[in-house]
């Protein structure tokens, strides 16, 4: 046997360390769908992981639901999301809204004025029960909706607190299903599905909508199944008052108070108790929340009702969105390291969900990469490299093949547009996650940068129904 030359060397462990990791972060998925939609599904009782609205909901003892809609420049849609909550099948005096505005943001305010006087004179069975309340100029922290959802969680006192964001369009029963799994059924916190639903604004549109529909029906729900943290979405998620409290307390034991004493003279000066239920530091707020309440043992559901989201028009706005989220996720994970948990499986989960899929990019690259060499020099590499590279593009497939199969479930398009629709998905998405990676970049520089403002998303209310 002919000996290993240098190169061959360094080829073989570079095959092997990109394949090793790509297929650990591929593996960290596929468990749960193999257990969810073969071995439960197939061969098991087919698990119903929803809670749903049960047809005899007792409404005589219903709690309080604060709603917290945060709202930055979005007075060309937030009219959406407090006509769709206001008609929404709960009893009115229970249901409060509560828009979260910024001081200096006159769009929203005086698309809120106006909404206001368009109500007052509609004859309508509904009132309307929204208020506008502006977070102070001197409210501690950087603008930023964690910072708009934690004043808003200290100026209210529902039992119940959720998150809808502006331009949101809810299901009619959404509330009465929220009520009936933190009240009725005792959980502590639950997610919603979310649909981005203007895949007709173009190609990217679409694959955003294909991506939804792989994360919200394939992979919350097998996450769920099997016991992993279920990172929240950043609106339809709900909370008992009393699990952000001790969130909020949690917080403050595990990483210290994010405020200083001169901060929390001003709370208490204001009459504000300054709890921090969402990281005011984090722009992906609802990512760490998630994976902090599974940490803690809280209990979580999932409930079965869908809320009608738009996705960025622009590729500008798509690439500021997505540095945000991957931004947050990063910071996360930094955090992690300088306060690793104490439980072995949440320091395992905490690390994977908030940092290995970074390495996906690297991962595939390099695979395609090696694997394009080794053809071009005709190297007959040894049987290791071939079989970790073609485990690796087998992985690539998979993934590409459940994007299509989310988008085939959600979309409505008709036969032959359907399918035609479903194979764009199929063979484009490695396109799409190039765009995502401008992104992975972005959000490196910027958190280096220590740059964590907020990036702010533009909605044009494509999601808009007739009823709204």
């Amino acid at each position: 046997m002919a000996a290993i030359t240098p190169f061959e060397l360094v080829l073989i462990t570079i095959a092997v360390a990109f394949g090793t990791i790509w297929t650990a972060v591929n593996f960290y998925h596929l468990y749960p769908y193999l257990q969810y939609f073969v071995v439960a599904k197939l061969f098991g009782s087919d698990p119903d992981v929803y809670t749903r609205l049960p047809e005899d909901t007792d409404r005589t003892d219903l709690p309080s639901i604060d709603v917290l809609v945060p709202a930055y420049e979005e007075g060309n849609v937030i009219d959406q999301a407090i006509g769709s909550i206001r008609r929404a099948n709960y009893p009115t005096e229970l249901l409060r809204i509560h828009v979260l505005v910024e001081p200096d943001d006159e769009d929203t305010r005086a698309a809120l004025a106006s909404l206001a006087d368009e109500y007052q004179f509609q004859e309508v069975a509904i009132p309307a029960r929204y208020e506008e309340i502006v977070v102070p100029e001197m409210y501690p922290g950087m603008p930023n909706k964690p910072r708009a959802l934690n004043y808003g969680f200290d100026v209210s006192d529902g039992d119940v607190v959720g998150v809808i964001d502006a331009e949101d369009v809810v299901d009619p029963d959404l509330f009465l299903t929220v009520a009936n799994a933190l009240s009725t059924e005792g959980y502590d916190y639950l997610q919603g599905k979310l649909d981005m639903v203007n895949e007709g604004d173009g190609w990217k549109n679409l694959l955003f909508r294909a991506e939804y529909a792989f994360w919200f029906r394939l992979l919350v729900p097998s996450f769920f199944y099997v016991g992993y943290p279920v990172p929240l979405g950043g609106t339809t998620n709900f909370f008992k008052r009393e699990t952000l409290e001790r969130a909020s307390e949690i917080r403050v034991e595990e990483y210290g108070s994010p405020w200083t004493e001169e901060q929390q003279a001003w709370f208490a000066e204001h009459g504000l108790s300054g709890s921090v239920p969402w990281d005011p530091r984090n722009v992906t707020e609802d990512f760490e929340l998630g994976i902090l309440l599974w940490k803690e043992g809280f209990e979580m559901a999932l409930i079965d009702s869908v809320t009608r989201e738009e996705s960025p028009l622009s590729v500008n706005g798509w690439i500021r969105q997505r540095t945000r989220w991957q931004k947050g996720k990063l910071y996360t994970f930094l955090q992690y390291l300088d306060y690793p948990p104490a439980d072995r499986a949440a320091k395992f989960h905490g690390y994977f969900q908030s940092f290995l899929p970074h390495l996906a990019p690297i991962n595939i690259v390099g695979i395609v990469v090696l694997t394009m060499i080794a053809n071009s020099l005709d190297y007959d590499a040894p049987l290791v490299v071939w079989l970790v590279l073609t485990l690796g593009l087998v992985f690539l497939v998979e993934m590409f093949v459940f994007h299509a199969w989310g988008y085939w479930r959600v979309t409505e398009r008709r036969s032959p547009v359907r399918e035609l629709l479903t194979v764009v998905v199929l063979v484009t998405l490695f396109a799409y996650w190039l765009l995502l990676w401008g992104a992975e970049i972005r959000a490196i520089r910027q958190l280096y940068a220590n740059q964590l403002h907020w990036e702010k998303t533009d909605h044009h209310g494509r999601n808009r129904s007739d009823e709204v």
